[in-house]
């Protein structure tokens, strides 16, 4: 029988824990089926909080003894954790249980990945390890001694006694349960060493499986810039003596900020020129900034409730978004986050999964990790920087840290220390966290000739999502330019705030009539509404000094053309095709810039555009209205293309920094174009002669979408079945870029290769998931795609939920489609909602894809 539907949990319900923690000591006695865990935690009443019971969280334990200041007592046992009598006055509880780490293959709290102990307790993980109050807002110093006949045996803080068979480990920094980390293994460790501005001497290590040590470098270079530019742009150090970095192939995340032993995704650590392309770089770099700058953005400083996790992710997004830019190309950077942005977040905000960047109830807290609270989070620390100003924003942030340091905090302690500094009312900003739902903005414009006077006029409006019919007008910052009809800027960038359902802002003096650049830096993540030809566009191509604005221009030049295909097989617009020849033949030009300006929109963008539209689309009519703009793009632009491919094709040594990276991304750009023209003669010949990863994949690539990849892929796959990481890329690039009759096909039979592991989170994704990242294939008329994944969720359930859960969002979008695709996946929907023994995480992500 179906399992009855799990209950909510509620922002609105939430009380301090009647106890504090003074101080935990765990002692592991590591097995890989029989592991004894014993915990020592000395309590007292929580003066601040109400009495209650007490109650420790604990699932899947084996409870061998429990004691009370040293006596033993029988505690009420249920699935959810122990309860028992305890003195009204500090106490100490201790506890022996055993778990079973081996038959851990949901990859939470304490397991196996081939032969090394590993811990994952973001959100609720500890709780699998030993019984304790598993929330963030309890908070203590761990002591932890590891016994085993592991070679290396690591855990948070500074390292202690050690010897055979033994380590101990002391974090002073008191610390919530999710960010307890263990590890213990066959490791061999790249080292490195920073000190800090104060004096501090830090060792440095990224410890990986013997075999993986040349993959390290990069890892610990991007460490060492991440130390350094903390200190400058924020003034934060680190406050340990170690910091640890550990590669694990098993991994539900990209990786986990653990005080000082951050655990990581082995894809989002290991990286060589020959295994890993510049944008596994860039990843990396960025990955390994962000769990770093967890350590005051989410140790130090944690959140008070899992309802808060924005708190920490997206201003820690935020902060790494900045790194890269510093590190980077601020312009391109930006551009890409904003692609990303509107690819999973405004998806989200479109569909059933909408939700605030702070919900108000879950389910299961694992499916709140999120684009809204991770990407919109973001934002929305971007949109405060802006309107408070840089100055004020640092001085806020230094407020934030000394004031809430060793604090589990929440939004409104965030948002009070900038009205401290700043005397603002940000009870209007607010409703960003409030209310979830992407608003739209449309703009009217109007010029008097006689004044010299131009008014923009902008109109506010947020669509109802589920649970929130109704919205309330936002405060949104809308950074604006104005050029003259020569291309020069009569009016530098302002910010127009935007607080009403209708505003309108004047600028006085102007000789002729300004061409308006608004949304500068995609300044606040909204849907802009404005009717403006194509011209116009093309004008701000060529003269916008606004690098987002230009690259729009391009963007929204493309897709106009594309839907105007789609709904009437119009011919590629030679508008577009004159403006991106002409922005390619601009040397000033950064070059990863004009990489991405040759980006269409994704066939989700087009799908999400007729829809709103109210068009039913066509998965298959956009596939084919692409490879159409396509193909006339190349014919259009070969002279460049084979020239761009010339003298951007990299063949000095191989660094993945912005200048070569940049480089390389627009001579493969440029190869995908030529590909179109001589069916894969170029390809072929950078595919055999490749020297880097980044070379090799983009050959592959393109000679997959001309259908003339069959050998290379073989001879990929010979060269590459020991790497693992990269065998992902193989499984991956084979659906992704199959012809959408063939795409459901593809996955099905790769799933019965000997190399698929539904186990191992990376491998499922490189397969399934990369079925849903060929929409055209995915929604195939066939309605395989559907089944196929489907089959694969319900099976991937009982080993793994959290990825199966995450996975159900290749459905989000069903009710954008035809009746027949529609019912295609309801019934799927409802065949996995039918599973008996389904998940929380699935059984409330299926549901609300569902509508039940």
């Amino acid at each position: 029988m179906k399992d009855a539907a799990p209950a909510s949990i509620h922002l609105k319900d939430y009380t301090p824990f009647p106890y504090l923690i003074d101080e935990v000591a765990l002692t592991f006695r590591l097995d890989p089926s029989h592991t004894r865990v014993q915990s020592r935690i000395r309590f007292r009443p929580n003066p601040e909080a109400a009495p209650g019971d007490f109650f420790l969280h604990g699932e899947g334990l084996t409870l061998l003894e429990a004691r009370i200041d040293g006596t033993p007592v029988q505690p009420d046992i249920t699935e959810a954790g122990l309860t028992c009598d305890v003195p009204d006055a500090p106490f100490t509880f201790e506890a022996e249980v055993e778990i079973d780490p081996a038959a851990n293959t949901a990859l939470e709290g304490l397991y196996m990945s081939n032969g090394m102990y590993c811990t994952q307790c973001e959100a609720e993980g500890f709780r699998k390890i030993t019984y304790y109050p598993d929330r963030p807002d309890v908070m203590a110093p761990f002591s932890v001694r590891i016994e085993g006949d592991m070679p290396v045996m690591l855990s948070n803080g500074n390292p202690g006694a050690h010897g055979a068979g033994f380590a101990e480990w002391h974090d002073p920094w008191p610390k919530p349960a999710y960010l307890f980390a263990l590890v213990a293994g066959d490791l061999v460790s790249h080292r490195g060493e920073f000190t800090t501005r104060a004096g501090r001497h830090v060792d440095l290590n990224v410890w990986v499986r013997p075999g993986d040590e040349g993959k390290c470098p990069f890892a610990m270079e991007a460490l060492i810039k991440s130390m350094k530019w903390d200190e400058e742009v924020y003034g934060r150090e680190y406050d340990l003596d170690v910091f640890n970095i550990v590669a694990v192939d098993d991994f539900n995340m990209g990786a986990m900020e653990n005080k000082g032993l951050n655990i990581f995704n082995s894809a989002a650590v290991l990286a060589s020129p020959e295994t890993a392309t510049d944008a596994n770089f860039e990843r990396i770099e960025a990955i390994i900034a962000h769990e770093y700058f967890h350590n005051w953005t989410g140790n130090r400083i944690t959140c008070r409730d899992w309802f808060q996790l924005c708190l920490k992710e997206g201003l820690t997004v935020f902060r790494d978004s900045q790194f890269t830019a510093d590190m980077r190309s601020g312009a391109v950077k930006r551009i890409q986050d904003v692609i990303a942005l509107r690819a999973r977040q405004f998806r989200e905000d479109a569909g059933p999964l909408a939700h605030p960047v702070r919900p108000e109830s879950f389910v299961e807290i694992n499916n709140f990790y999120t684009a809204t609270v991770y990407e919109k989070g973001a934002e929305l620390i971007g949109m405060l920087k802006t309107l408070v100003g840089d100055e004020a924003y640092y001085k806020a942030l230094d407020l934030y840290f000394t004031r809430h340091d060793g604090d589990a905090a929440t939004i409104e302690d965030w948002l009070e220390v900038f009205e401290d500094v700043t005397g603002r009312d940000l009870a209007q900003f607010k409703r960003w966290y409030q209310e979830a739902g992407t608003p739209r903005l449309r703009v009217e414009e109007a010029y008097d000739e006689t004044e010299g006077r131009f008014t923009l006029t902008f109109e506010q409006h947020t669509p109802p999502t589920p649970g929130q019919e109704t919205k309330t007008p936002r405060v949104i910052p809308v950074a604006v330019g104005l050029l003259g009809p020569n291309g020069d800027e009569v009016r530098k960038t302002v910010i127009c705030e935007v607080t009403e359902p209708r505003q309108s802002f004047t600028f006085e003096g102007l000789s002729a009539r300004p061409v308006p650049s608004i949304l500068r830096g995609f300044s606040a993540p909204v849907i802009l509404d404005r009717e403006t030809s194509n011209a116009e566009r093309a004008f701000l191509m060529a003269h916008d000094t606004d690098p987002f604005n230009r690259w729009e221009a391009g963007r929204a030049l493309a897709r106009d053309g594309l839907l105007a295909t789609i709904r009437s097989g119009a011919a590629p617009d030679r508008a577009y095709l004159d403006a991106v020849g002409a922005l390619l033949r601009d040397d000033g030009l950064d070059p990863a810039f004009r990489a991405l300006a040759l980006g269409l929109p994704s066939q989700d963008e087009l799908a999400q555009s007729l829809h709103e539209a109210g068009d039913t689309p066509d998965p298959q009519a956009i596939w084919t209205a692409l490879e159409g703009l396509r193909d006339a793009r190349a014919a259009h632009l070969e002279a460049d293309a084979r020239r761009l491919h010339a003298e951007f094709r990299v063949d000095a040594p191989y660094r993945p920094d912005a200048e070569q990276s940049g480089a390389r991304a627009l001579a493969n750009a440029a190869l995908g174009m030529i590909t179109r023209l001589d069916r894969g003669m170029a390809a072929q010949a950078q595919f055999d002669g490749a020297t880097n990863m980044t070379q090799q994949l983009a050959a592959l690539s393109c000679l997959l979408d001309a259908d003339a990849g069959d050998a290379a892929l073989s001879a990929f796959y010979d060269q590459w079945q020991a790497d693992r990481l990269v065998i992902d890329k193989w499984f991956m690039l084979q659906i992704v870029h199959a012809r959408p009759d063939r795409a459901a096909d593809t996955a099905a039979r790769l799933t019965g290769h000997p190399d698929f592991d539904m186990k191992n989170p990376n491998r499922f994704r490189a397969t399934l998931g990369a079925l849903a990242m060929n929409p055209a294939g995915f929604h195939h008329a066939s309605g395989k795609g559907y089944e196929l994944l489907a089959d694969w969720l319900v099976r991937l359930d009982p080993v793994n939920p959290q990825t199966t859960a995450r996975m159900c969002s290749a459905f989000e979008t069903w009710r954008r489609y035809d009746s027949d695709r529609q019912a295609l996946i309801s019934a799927q929907l409802d065949r996995i909602l039918a599973t008996d023994g389904l998940s929380r995480d699935t059984t409330e992500m299926v549901s609300r894809i569902r509508g039940s």
